[in-house]
């Protein structure tokens, strides 16, 4: 290590737990103040929620200008975000990857799970915000997220998904998808958005220390890729599994192009 990054570590650290501090500043006063007044502000709910996402957005955009300004995150975005209604799906490497899409999905709602309510600084943005909570494994929480994720589509939500169900187990590596968003898209019969993160070196990802984010300046590649409609496919193909394999295979194929690593396109 040269003695110049050995002393900026110290300051890296420093500002790496400022970023936090602020990420949670600005979503306690989101779920506690600003989102609950604009809700109360406006008799139709779902209009009154987007104007709340939206807020939310503006305050998202700021924190990620905070990133990219202390060099802490350069942010890199490919391609063309869907701007109607769709299921959004991606790979999942960081803890920062929902807080990035709704830099583009301005109102977009997202899946989270359940011990996500106990924790004190999400758990009234989550709820205010119309939030989903995840499946549990049982086949009675998948129609109730299929259904949910339906009503919001149709309230003209992006609806995003991690459909590994997790962060995923390296930069460049899946887990095996679940069939929840597909089946989605296909019962509500609205378009799918697959989306590629890659993140380099990785950061946030499954058991890695916070400190370890604060080290380097970490880049983070978001490249929408073209969305797909069912009929687009091969007409044997146009059901969950079809979408499902089209999916994971363009994402798998963009994590390659990126990251100049062959990468397994098995689902």
């Amino acid at each position: 290590m040269r003695i110049t990054e050995f002393l900026a570590t110290p300051l890296r650290m420093l500002l790496t737990a400022y970023c936090f501090a602020q990420f949670a500043a600005q979503v306690l006063w989101l779920g506690h103040w600003k989102m609950p007044r604009l809700m109360k502000s406006r008799s139709d709910k779902k209009n009154a929620r987007k104007k709340a996402l939206q807020a939310a957005h503006i305050q998202v955009s700021a924190y990620l200008k905070t990133l990219s300004f202390l060099h802490l995150v350069k942010f890199e975005f490919e391609g063309q975000p869907h701007e109607s209604a769709c299921v959004v799906v991606a790979n999942h490497p960081s803890l920062l990857d929902i807080i990035v899409f709704l830099k583009d999905f301005p109102t977009a709602i997202c899946l989270f799970k359940p011990e996500s309510l106990d924790n004190p600084i999400l758990s009234s943005f989550l709820k205010i915000g119309g939030y989903i909570e995840g499946v549990d494994g049982t086949s009675c929480s998948n129609k109730r997220v299929i259904a949910s994720s339906c009503q919001r589509l149709a309230e003209g939500h992006h609806v995003i998904f991690f459909p590994e169900g997790t962060r995923s187990s390296s930069a460049t590596r899946m887990r095996k998808f679940r069939t929840t968003a597909f089946h989605t898209a296909v019962k509500s019969g609205y378009p799918l958005q697959p989306i590629a993160i890659h993140c380099q070196p990785l950061f946030l990802g499954k058991n890695q220390k916070w400190s370890s984010f604060g080290r380097y300046t970490n880049r983070m590649t978001i490249r929408y890729l073209p969305v797909i409609n069912i009929n687009d496919l091969a007409e044997n193909k146009r059901n969950a599994a079809g979408l499902l394999e089209a999916s994971h295979d363009r994402i798998a194929k963009a994590l390659a192009n990126m990251s100049g690593k062959p990468f397994n396109t098995k689902v």
